[in-house]
């Protein structure tokens, strides 16, 4: 029996069972035991001497800022993002503006930007695969599964007691990010 045949075997059985929640549930647990393997990302070695400016960049990312990096001498300049590309909230601050401008004499820049939001998204899918089966991992993958999923996350993880776990987890990911690209572009 080819794959394809399984596969149509295996929906149509799930699909006599789809209104059986104890069924569901059967079939979950067995797949989670005995078949699915999650992906472990690899943890990136930051140099020790690198530890604070990823660090740091991490830090400003998350705030919304564009931190831009000098490859020669791993220098950071982080610039609210509204300075680059304008913004009728905020004028623009002449001492950012001229950090900006020194940066245009660096020969080789490196910019990070804060995460786009399907990455963020991806974090916080991670960090509910990574929870032990518990009301918090449903309550989580329900709110990631509804309209409004940062919302909704961060209304129920902000209000749990696993609150400051989640704060390290997200703050590992992004040095783990940074790490990445600071060694794809050669940083160290």
């Amino acid at each position: 029996m080819n794959a394809s045949h399984l596969l149509d075997e295996i929906l149509a059985m799930l699909q006599q069972v789809k209104d059986s929640k104890e069924d569901l549930q059967k079939i979950h647990d067995f797949m989670s035991e005995n078949i699915f393997v999650e992906e472990e990302e690899e943890a990136l070695g930051i140099p020790e001497k690198h530890k604070k400016t990823v660090a740091e960049i991490a830090d400003n990312i998350q705030c919304g800022f564009i931190c831009q990096v000098n490859k020669k001498t791993v220098e950071i300049v982080s610039i609210r993002r509204e300075n680059i590309y304008g913004s009728e909230y905020y004028e623009e601050d002449e001492e950012e503006e001229e950090e900006l401008a020194e940066n245009t004499n660096w020969e080789d820049i490196i910019t990070i930007s804060p995460l786009e939001s399907h990455e963020s998204f991806r974090i916080m899918e991670n960090y509910v695969l990574s929870l032990d089966q518990s009301r918090l991992k449903y309550q989580l993958t329900s709110a990631l599964q509804r309209s409004k999923p940062f919302a909704n996350f961060n209304g129920i993880i902000h209000n749990s007691p696993e609150r400051d776990e989640w704060f390290s987890y997200r703050l590992h990911a992004l040095e783990q990010h940074v790490a990445a690209i600071l060694m794809a572009e050669s940083a160290w």
